[in-house]
């Protein structure tokens, strides 16, 4: 499937549109820039207003917002933009949904929705979904041309059903392969990991929002926040040993990552609760909703709590029982990293069941 999509996708963009639209691109990312202030290797502080993130706190109690709505009608977009802004206006305090969203987001923000799109269109983040939470953006003044969905490659943000987006309005979406974005040339060591970071998340963005989908992994025991910044990197096939510990952990603390996430919307539409990370149906429940919040750790430790009440449902072994509780996340809240929380007891979540 991957190598005919991909294929399929390179036949549709000939390679000398590929470059002059990167081009465009770059330079009205690069006029945005001037307009925001240097976007890009120095990041503007997040808001005074917005709840703080994980990183810039002392951790104390996280919290996770689990929204779900069963009877939904087809429209999606409709359907997706009443639980984040639901959501978000629960985990702001905030009485409408343009107030809630610009507590954690400016104007002159650049912001970067990191999606996951490897298992094309029936276990990927729903471009409805980003839809919405482009909306959400726009609301609080966040011009479309400063919002840029990505993944690692064009080709397969095409195959989950996104319209890859190079210099047309915005929103913009392209992979960390277009020419006008790539790796950082040289790799940075962090702990166990020594890898090329994208040059989306370091140089061009100065806020991230993280949209991975409610998955559990054969290697990883889940494959749902902290995991999905695997896509951030150049080299994710070196790091898949001993359940991914600590590697995961260690991605997840490079300065940019650590810094610039402000939030946390996981699709939870559907849940594959096994026989991860492709799409296995046999494995999958409709679950029909979103988890939000601003804590990565806090947000896995519990969706890997709803995966195991999966698991149990259908007569399986929990993750532990397994030995295959993801123990990156324990490193994760660790003092050397401090990305959040993973002690259940410290994690409080509100169950929202909307109308």
């Amino acid at each position: 499937m991957g190598k005919r999509a991909r294929d399929d996708f390179v036949s549709r963009i000939s390679r000398r549109d590929f470059l002059r639209k990167s081009f465009s691109m770059a330079t009205a990312l690069g006029a945005s820039s001037l307009v925001a202030g240097s976007a890009g290797s120095n990041p503007r502080p997040s808001p005074t207003s917005a709840p703080a993130s994980p990183a810039s706190r002392e951790l104390s109690r996280a919290l996770v917002i689990v929204a779900r709505k069963a009877n939904r009608d087809d429209d999606l977009h409709a359907f997706y933009k009443l639980l984040i802004n639901t959501s978000l206006a629960r985990l702001a305090i905030a009485a409408r949904p343009e107030d809630a969203w610009a507590k954690f987001f400016q104007p002159d923000d650049v912001v970067a929705i990191k999606v996951n799109a490897i298992a094309g269109k029936k276990l990927s983040t729903s471009p409805a979904l980003v839809r919405a939470i482009a909306d959400g953006l726009t609301s609080c003044g966040v011009h479309p041309d400063k919002i840029i969905v990505w993944d690692r490659a064009g080709w397969e943000l095409d195959a989950a059903g996104f319209q890859v987006n190079f210099a047309g309005e915005g929103p913009l979406c392209y992979g960390t392969d277009a020419p006008s974005a790539g790796y950082e040339t040289s790799p940075t060591v962090l702990g166990a990991v020594g890898s090329c970071f994208s040059r989306i998340v370091t140089e061009d963005a100065t806020a991230l929002i993280n949209v991975p989908i409610l998955r559990e992994h054969s290697v990883a025991g889940v494959s749902i926040a902290l995991k999905n910044n695997y896509g951030a990197i150049h080299n994710p096939n070196k790091y898949h040993a001993d359940g991914c510990t600590p590697f995961v952990a260690d991605v997840n603390a490079h300065p940019a990552l650590k810094k610039k996430t402000r939030l946390v919307i996981c699709d939870a539409l559907g849940v594959q609760f096994h026989g991860g990370p492709g799409y296995k149906p046999r494995w999958t429940s409709d679950f029909e909703g979103v988890m939000v919040g601003t804590d990565p750790v806090a947000i896995d430790t519990v969706g890997a709590e709803r995966i195991d009440g999966l698991r149990k449902s259908a007569g399986l072994r929990s993750l532990s029982e397994e030995k295959r509780y993801p123990g990156y996340l324990s490193v994760a809240s660790d003092g050397a990293h401090l990305l959040g929380i993973s002690d259940r007891s410290r994690i409080d979540v509100i169950n929202m069941e909307l109308a």
